[in-house]
């Protein structure tokens, strides 16, 4: 924390400080287990999860290594006696040495519970007397050194305006329902990390601290089972000498942009008087053709001569050789991903209707409606249906579910996971697919066969700005205007040209 010439720290205001980090942390935990199951393996590895954390913690006290905690002693200062506020250095390290061993209590605390002893009592003297002390006001020392009283702060808390933007943006249709939910989870990690006060009592600062802590961020965070129900800021501390990939520079932006958003409103109703979320500089992001591999021809030819479509043991075991095929949802939307360049969700969610004939010409008709999410505005539009998906007798499965009482083209899709996809548990299944057949690789997944889609178009000779239009991409610069006249025959002639090199004979129904 930075120190210029300023307050002294009391034992009391420490111990004030180390009470509300130590009792913060434990609601937290209560919470968390009120929401969630703890299944025994989860539980082993957050047993050993906090072992090391309080191993570490110990070895920082041992060493002075107070900088390690540098990060949360600043956020709790400033929730206290806001970001303004200045201590001497001596004050700073004491914070410090303090907030180690509550750690160390806090990590031994959390050990013992999942364990399943809820009987552990903190053994630290300090953390004792704190944890009995009255609650000291929260005070902001001036300039002079003397402790006054905090304004009171105006305006509706973080928490309460953030959820009343992110209604209004969804109920508005300004934001889709995946935009939504990703607020959410931004505005979660922000109050937390920087308190929940009202926007105008947030400064730049702020902003950049924030900033820090997501380049941080590991990028599995919220999915691996030793982070679960840790803050992010005891994440970024307990993966400090992990060698893990990091949020990307575009994640980054993003959860600044659902920031930003909602301090432009704050300013449009006279709540703040400057974004301090603008104006960051954020590292290049990497193109997104070197974000994932593409599906080549060599690798489709194994994929489509793998178990799924040659053959397999039963419906519950695709991904062993037999002699039963299944044309559901796991046969034709790796097919129709690759003959059409679609997302995944596009095909996911399609319903009957929107297979239809436009002048003559089967299509996907992607539209908005029904519970349908679309990335964006670009993304309505028509997909000719490409020849191959025909001949492998695509439409003649089309007819055998319409003569069901299903409106989804693969009804055995239910939606799952925090934005209620159709797609979520068909991801996880095409994932432990490609691993059961040794055809997992990284960065290459079902949203590469999109790419490879887009690249036959491009090979084929079919101009980007037309390939844009069949896949939904924005296209840049004038050239957007002058796709408008395209007509559902001129796509049909580009999905054509999408020869993915694969001899799919063996598909074709006898």
């Amino acid at each position: 924390m930075a120190v210029e010439s300023a307050s002294t720290l009391s034992d009391e205001d420490i111990a004030a400080l180390v009470k509300d980090f130590y009792t913060t942390v434990l609601a937290r935990d209560d919470q968390f287990r009120l929401d969630a199951d703890m299944p025994d393996q989860f539980r082993e590895a957050r047993a050993e999860n906090y072992r090391v954390l309080a191993r570490n913690a110990k070895q920082h006290l041992a060493e002075n290594a107070y900088a390690t905690v540098r990060q949360i002693t600043s956020v709790m200062l400033a929730r206290r006696y806001g970001l303004d506020a200045k201590f001497d250095k001596s004050s700073v390290r004491k914070t410090g040495q303090a907030m180690l061993r509550a750690g160390v209590e806090i990590a031994e605390t959390l050990r013992a519970r999942a364990e399943g002893d809820f009987s552990y009592e903190p053994t630290d003297k300090l953390l004792i007397q704190a944890l009995r002390e009255k609650p000291v006001p929260q005070v902001s020392p001036s300039p002079d050194g003397q402790a006054r009283t905090s304004p009171m702060a105006s305006g509706p808390l973080f928490s309460e305006a953030a959820e009343i933007f992110r209604e209004a943006q969804l109920r508005r249709a300004v934001w889709e329902r995946q935009t939504f939910l990703q607020a959410r989870a931004t505005y979660s990690i922000f109050s937390e990390f920087a308190g929940d006060r009202p926007l105008n009592q947030y400064v730049r600062a702020d902003a950049g601290r924030f900033k820090a802590l997501l380049e941080d961020l590991p990028a599995n965070y919220s999915k691996a089972v030793e982070f679960r129900g840790l803050s992010a800021t005891a994440i970024v501390e307990l993966a400090l000498d992990m060698d893990v990939p990091r949020l990307s520079s575009r994640t980054v932006q993003r959860h600044f942009a659902a920031l930003s958003t909602l301090w432009d409103s704050a300013i449009e109703q006279d709540t703040v008087t400057t974004n301090i979320f603008n104006d960051w500089k954020f590292h290049a992001a990497k193109q997104a053709r070197d974000q994932r591999q593409m599906w080549h021809s060599e690798e489709l030819d194994v994929l489509f001569h793998s178990p799924v479509w040659t053959g397999c043991q039963s419906e519950h075991r695709r991904s062993k050789p037999g002699t039963q095929v299944f044309r559901d949802e796991k046969f034709w939307l790796p097919l129709i991903a690759v003959f059409s360049g679609m997302r995944q969700e596009e095909i996911c969610q399609l319903r009957l209707d929107d297979v239809r004939q436009v002048d003559g010409i089967w299509i996907f008709d992607l539209k908005k409606g029904e519970g349908r999410q679309l990335k964006n505005v670009r993304a309505i539009r028509k997909v000719p249906i490409h020849d191959s998906l025909i001949d492998l007798g695509f439409l003649r499965y089309i007819d055998e579910v319409r003569r069901t009482s299903a409106k989804l083209v693969f009804p055995n899709l239910k939606t799952g996971g925090a934005d209620d996809r159709f797609g979520h548990n068909y991801s996880k299944w095409f994932t432990r697919y490609r691993q059961d057949t040794g055809l997992y690789v990284p960065k290459r997944d079902f949203h590469s066969l999109r790419h490879s889609a887009t690249t036959f178009m491009k090979r084929a000779g079919v101009t980007a700005s037309v390939v844009d239009e069949v896949t939904g991409h924005v296209t840049a610069g004038e050239t957007a205007r002058y796709n408008k006249g395209l007509t559902v025959a001129n796509l049909k002639q580009a999905v054509d040209t999408i020869d993915i090199g694969v001899d799919l004979s063996h598909l074709h129904e006898k």
